[in-house]
């Protein structure tokens, strides 16, 4: 089972918190597993990343606002699950995000594998910023839940929403 949030932090929306985040999700202690490093540029190498997330903004002249999106992938620790296969989910769960350059760092230094996706808001593609609208991480979360069952791994159960009982009067 794979729980997918959505990491807000308005006050890193900056160039040095781009930075921050990508050095982050790349640690040597974090992704190395069994002498590989599980990380993955997608339409993006990453050892340079920051600098072609900003050429990226620079080219499409988008280099205010929102600078990336961080969404996290957290597997369970009772799934059976290589941290190998943990990263490849990951790198199919980035496809969502077609056309931007995603950096993907599988982490292992927890009793959980957990995968971090840092997304440039400006589409290498096409110049268009990704927003993310209140039906974005419902989405995101529908497509995890896809890749755990092609993979034979659990997904959260949706919770049943409620509804109020009718009173006698």
């Amino acid at each position: 089972m794979a729980i997918v949030k959505i990491i807000n932090s308005p006050r890193s929306q900056t160039l040095k918190g781009l930075h921050g985040v990508l050095a982050y999700c790349c640690r040597d202690a974090k992704t190395t597993h069994e002498g590989r490093k599980l990380i993955t540029g997608i339409n993006c190498v990453p050892q340079i990343a920051l600098q072609e997330f900003m050429n990226t903004k620079r080219f499409y002249e988008k280099t205010g606002g929102r600078m990336y999106y961080h969404v996290v992938q957290s597997f369970s620790p009772e799934e059976e699950l290589t941290a190998e296969t943990a990263h490849e989910i990951a790198l199919k769960l980035a496809e969502q995000f077609s056309g931007f350059e995603v950096l993907v760092g599988t982490h292992t230094d927890r009793d959980h594998h957990h995968s971090h996706l840092i997304i440039n808001s400006v589409s290498a593609e096409d110049g268009r910023k990704y927003h993310s609208d209140k039906d974005n991480i419902q989405r995101i979360r529908m497509a995890s839940d896809q890749l755990c069952m092609q993979y034979g791994l659990s997904i959260v159960k949706p919770e049943q929403k409620r509804t109020p009982g009718m009173s006698a009067a």
